[in-house]
């Protein structure tokens, strides 16, 4: 108990930079920083966004996320290296959004126990975990919920976000419409209303329109789409839920069940919530990245009812706040890819930086992958 008080005191009453640093070293800790697995394909994109350069139908949906590639381009950033670093100042410019949008919207405690919670959820992570286009993604979708009363903002980052990955934002705006739409009678407020929700999925039809009239203008041809590959592989990802379900539906929250379960004490009113929750995490079943497609379409979601709701946050007790913060710095992160719990990447971040310095450790020929793949 004399833990939990000074972990209580710390989180409430210290000065927000000390907080805010234990956060990011607890997140370079427990999750780590790399690439994502098949960065090759976001590079050969960066070098001409204006052709398709895959002769594999099943690497062609990443040409659907064609606005980080040609944010590369544009800027210069066409080497690994350079698109890496581009990649991960967007993830950065994601958390710097939230942090900043919940320290100014927020009383002051209630903003610290938004924090903790985002802290605690796998979508604060996973733009870190695997460094590429899900950077700008989270970027587009939090500045699109940072500032829902700008229709001008609604319409530039949901239209921008339509030609980055219009799959993720558009199931993300409908799950959250969807959420409002039950909850419109059940009186309490909400940062977000239909009218906005709307307003989004509109400029995110738009941003896939016009990414489709741009690919027609320039010619460039494209057999394959997301939805192809998840047919064509359906089979298999099913098998692979059904096998881990398990492991999968613990990683979808991590300790953000808790919150579902403290929010779920609402009754009734916690109702179309949990039902857009989980018609949402029925994507688990027909995805290979069950954690990170999860996570990211259910964000908006989260961010109107828990991160933003400050009814629900005022019911959070420091004492509760503080004893979930100390599980949550000790737990290994929850994390599940092709139906296998993963690992932190910190350690293979030193290891590399060690074999830069001084030639220890012996680095693999797909580095990528390296620190994905068990026995290495």
């Amino acid at each position: 108990m004399h833990l939990t008080k000074k972990v209580e005191h710390f989180l409430f009453e210290s000065p927000t930079w000390k907080l805010l640093a234990v956060v990011c070293v607890l997140w370079l800790v427990k999750t780590g920083i790399w690439t994502y697995p098949n960065p090759p394909a976001l590079w050969a994109m960066a070098q001409n966004p204006f052709a398709n350069p895959f002769t594999n139908p099943d690497e062609e949906y990443v040409m659907w996320s064609w606005l980080s590639p040609w944010l590369a381009w544009l800027t210069g950033a066409t080497t690994m290296p350079r698109l890496f670093a581009l990649a991960l100042a967007q993830a950065v410019a994601f958390t710097f959004l939230f942090v900043r949008v919940t320290l100014n919207s927020l009383p002051r405690d209630l903003a610290r126990t938004a924090i903790v919670l985002f802290a605690m959820l796998p979508v604060s992570t996973t733009a870190y975990y695997w460094v590429g286009y899900d950077s700008l993604t989270l970027l587009l979708m939090m500045a699109v919920l940072a500032f829902p009363a700008a229709p001008l903002v609604t319409l530039g980052a949901g239209l921008l976000l339509g030609m980055q990955h219009f799959e993720q934002g558009f199931l993300g705006a409908a799950g959250l419409s969807a959420a409002l739409f039950l909850s419109r009678r059940q009186g309490y407020p909400l940062p977000y209303g239909l009218k906005f929700c709307l307003l989004l999925l509109g400029a995110l039809v738009a941003g896939k329109l016009a990414l489709v009239g741009l690919f027609r203008h320039y010619d460039i041809h494209v057999a394959s789409g997301r939805m192809v590959w998840v047919r064509e592989h359906l089979g298999g990802l099913v098998s692979n839920f059904f096998l881990h379900a398990h492991a999968v539906v613990w990683s979808l929250l991590g300790l953000g069940w808790l919150a579902a379960a403290r929010f779920a004490e609402w009754g009734r009113r916690s109702l179309p919530f949990f039902l857009v929750l989980g018609a949402l995490g029925l994507l688990a079943v027909v995805t290979a990245d069950q954690t990170r497609v999860v996570a990211i379409v259910t964000f908006p979601l989260l961010m109107a009812y828990w991160l933003r709701n400050p009814d629900f946050l005022s019911r959070l007790a420091r004492r509760e706040v503080a004893l979930v913060f100390i599980l949550w710095a000790v737990m290994p992160m929850s994390w599940v890819w092709l139906g296998v719990q993963k690992w932190s990447v910190f350690p293979y971040d030193v290891a590399y930086v060690l074999h830069q310095a001084f030639g220890w450790f012996a680095l693999p020929d797909n580095l990528a992958l390296w620190p994905f793949e068990p026995f290495r």
